[in-house]
């Protein structure tokens, strides 16, 4: 569809007005707001009851005279209003003379046209911290993600934060920060770009700036999970402490694989893993591996854990270490 077509859509005034209808298998009938469909769940606010999160698995029928972004396990997307189906598990997503008939269970996206910048933010803020008087042992574990979306880039900001600090030993922390963002294309396909900077003791290294571009794909993707991979090019200019800064062109090798299940208690398991080979410095290989679970134990706050592992076969530093890793047990918030 042309882009003047999808432009003149999200001019259209219905965008604040309960005026949805979604019906559940059970037969109950529900009028209220789309706010978004993502990871198997149906954002939906009410009059009556506020919002509400409803499984995707459990709609049978979903109508709205406003205008929206659908998109498929295939990564096809579709824009328009969605009109009411002769059939049960199948939504009529049409425009014009456009008209479009969809599997309920194939949809995995549907994202109303027009929608504020804030409305299309999502993150999670996940904090821990302890102290031990004994040996006067503190620290404390911050980790943080924003992410926004838009019909097609989905722009990421992660932070991570951890200090630690021991009566009779050297205080340790580490430190990330990262910006990522991710341009789709057609049949699932999509271009990525991203910046980080991240400083680690355990390693010895100082300060480490990463800008790096490549392209990839969703392999596969539904509304329990996606598994994603990457390549591209990745150039790091990188401190050490007791040496000088170096810089390096390296290949990016990722993968990506993130369950989501929204019965209770509801569940979300993400994983990525990433090799940078060296180009400049040959046969050196880094490799960092994140890994998290949690469970949302009342509405919107969780408890979980993240696993890391940061791995560099010959770190510039010769004092410096090999292998860094770690378990963190988090409460969380998500928004």
């Amino acid at each position: 569809m042309t882009g003047s077509v999808v432009a003149s859509l999200a001019a259209t005034p219905l965008s604040a007005q309960k005026v949805d209808t979604v019906v559940i298998r059970n037969g109950d009938r529900i009028v209220g707001e789309i706010k978004a469909l993502d990871r198997g769940a149906l954002t939906y606010k009410t009059d009556d009851v506020g919002i509400l999160t409803i499984k995707w698995d459990k709609i049978d029928r979903i109508v709205s005279p406003r205008y929206f972004e659908v998109e498929d396990q295939l990564g096809r997307r579709y824009y328009g209003n969605l009109q009411p189906s002769d059939v049960d598990g199948r939504m009529v997503v049409a425009v014009s003379s456009f008209v479009d008939t969809l599997d309920i269970v194939r949809v995995i996206r549907i994202y109303p046209i027009g929608r504020s910048f804030l409305e299309r933010v999502d993150g999670h803020l996940n904090l821990a911290a302890s102290f031990q008087r004994a040996n006067r042992l503190r620290d404390i574990s911050v980790d943080f993600e924003a992410e926004h979306r838009t019909q097609v880039r989905l722009t990421k900001l992660q932070s991570n934060i951890y200090f630690q600090a021991q009566e009779g030993a050297d205080a340790t922390s580490r430190n990330s920060i990262a910006l990522s963002q991710l341009r789709m294309l057609k049949d699932r396909w999509l271009l990525t770009a991203a910046g980080q900077l991240q400083q680690n003791e355990e390693l010895g290294l100082a300060l480490r700036g990463l800008l790096a571009a490549g392209g990839g794909r969703f392999l596969s993707q539904s509304n329990r999970s996606e598994v994603q991979v990457l390549s591209g090019l990745a150039y790091t200019n990188e401190r050490f402490y007791g040496s000088s800064a170096t810089s390096n062109l390296e290949l990016l090798l990722s993968g990506q694989a993130n369950y989501y299940r929204r019965d209770v208690p509801k569940t979300t398991l993400e994983s990525t893993l990433t090799f940078y080979p060296s180009i400049t410095d040959f046969g050196r290989v880094r490799t960092e591996l994140d890994a998290s679970i949690s469970h949302e134990f009342i509405k919107d706050f969780n408890v979980g854990l993240t696993v890391f592992d940061n791995f560099d076969s010959r770190p510039p530093a010769a004092s410096a270490s090999k292998n860094d890793f770690g378990v963190t047990f988090l409460v969380g918030w998500t928004f």
